[in-house]
């Protein structure tokens, strides 16, 4: 049993430790920390202040609440290091336009993709995108996830990512999710600056970022570089202002082609470089040399889009290199908002192990948050955000598919209701 915290006072008239919530009768509880485990855990103030054998434990405290764990397994509330919830309608035809054959900057050219999506924010309220996001939190809520990384990028102006990052911050409040918001107004040139891209970029370094920071919407600042979108050039300009005023940088890399994005990001500190569907050596080596740069696995994009090129997962983690898995929730190349779905096909297709997974959609994507502290994680000291699966143990995970097996959310140690 993990230590509980013995300075606490007892209740008094039993001598136990009182606490808000004692969670009994789960399978096991899995912390993600070596020898603290157990079948019950113990809660005080949205932390953790306990994890163990159930008797034990119930010897101990004197809690407010007792939430029987019905035999299920406990794990840490999910984590999605990469999401993009601020759209407003989704892109249903696109995948018809697949079947025929399309590519995914051959529908953008046709009028649909990121540009059809831009469209939709640009036409829609901000209380009305507000709810949209919000009902996209509570799909990822049901499926185990309690906190995100959350994007904009479907406004590309001022106004529209601005309006885009404040629907994300309201729709937070109104759900329970936590969220990690970031600015990624450089995620494709605009129409109207198509055949200007360096006045966009002037815009969104000069004007939005600043922007942006002065009004705390997001922590974060992201680009996509890509052949149609942004240059390694412009990207570099884009992060540099970003991290000079303060941001941190995640970054698109390498999904389609390889411009050297990835050595960009390495290069300037990046939090995390994603997709790396068609990472080059260089980008390896640069990421393998410095193991400090995660790198965003998002299995589940390649099966959506119909390519049969992957992210090199076991070269990436035999090198080393620190990892996460992440849904890349968003209506045009994967309209899945389920953790326990990307697992699957990271294991499928990337070939990670159970155990791998699980740390990919919890401990991992919380370090490569910079929140490993106090998340992803069920530890004494944690937040208390876990979920209930119907697992009969950690093997489980992504095994099945097509199915939900979170069955209750809780999140700072209160459940929420997600019907």
């Amino acid at each position: 049993m993990s230590e509980p915290e013995m300075t606490m006072k007892g209740d008094g008239a039993s001598g136990l430790i009182p606490c808000d919530v004692l969670v009994f009768g789960a399978s096991e509880i899995l912390t993600n920390q070596p020898g603290c485990g157990g079948n019950s855990m113990a809660v005080t103030a949205g932390k953790v202040v306990a994890v163990g054998d159930g008797k034990e434990l119930r010897q101990l405290y004197s809690p407010r609440q007792l939430v029987d764990g019905q035999g299920l397994l406990g794990l840490p509330g999910f984590l999605d290091g990469h999401t993009h919830p601020a759209f407003a309608v989704g892109r249903a035809e696109e995948f018809d336009w697949r079947a025929q054959g399309l590519t995914y900057l051959e529908i953008a050219e046709r009028g649909g993709g990121i540009h059809s999506s831009v469209r939709a924010v640009r036409s829609c309220g901000e209380e009305q995108l507000t709810q949209i996001v919000a009902g996209h939190f509570r799909r990822m809520l049901r499926h185990g996830t309690t906190a995100c990384e959350a994007k904009s990028g479907y406004g590309l102006s001022v106004e529209d990512e601005l309006k885009s990052l404040r629907a994300i911050r309201s729709a937070s409040a109104q759900t329970g999710m936590t969220i990690y918001p970031t600015c990624l107004a450089a995620h494709m040139l605009p129409l109207e600056y198509k055949d200007r891209p360096d006045k966009y970029l002037q815009i969104i370094c000069n004007e939005l970022l600043p922007a942006v920071k002065e009004q705390k919407l997001a922590v974060a600042a992201d680009i996509f570089i890509e052949t149609g979108a942004f240059d390694v050039v412009r990207a570099r300009t884009y992060l540099e202002t970003a991290k000079d005023l303060g941001f941190a940088l995640r970054v698109h890399a390498d999904q389609f082609e390889s411009l050297g994005g990835t050595e960009l990001a390495v290069e300037l500190g990046a939090q995390s470089v994603d997709h790396l569907e068609v990472l080059h050596d260089s980008g390896m080596e640069a990421l393998a040399m410095t193991r400090k740069t995660y790198v965003g696995l998002l299995p589940s994009v390649p099966h959506f889009l119909r390519q049969q090129a992957d992210a090199p997962a076991r070269r990436l983690i035999q090198a080393g290199v620190p990892y996460f898995v992440a849904t890349d929730f968003n209506p045009g190349s994967s309209y899945s908002a389920s953790l326990p779905e990307a697992a699957h096909f990271a294991r499928v297709r990337l070939n990670l192990s159970a155990q791998e997974a699980f740390l990919g959609i919890t401990q991992h994507a919380a370090a490569s948050l910079g929140v490993a502290d106090v998340k992803g994680s069920l530890a004494p000291g944690f937040d208390a955000d876990f979920v209930l699966c119907d697992l009969p143990d950690l093997h489980h995970l992504g095994y099945g598919f097509g199915e939900n097996p979170v069955w209750r959310v809780f999140v700072a140690g209160k459940e929420l209701n997600l019907s």
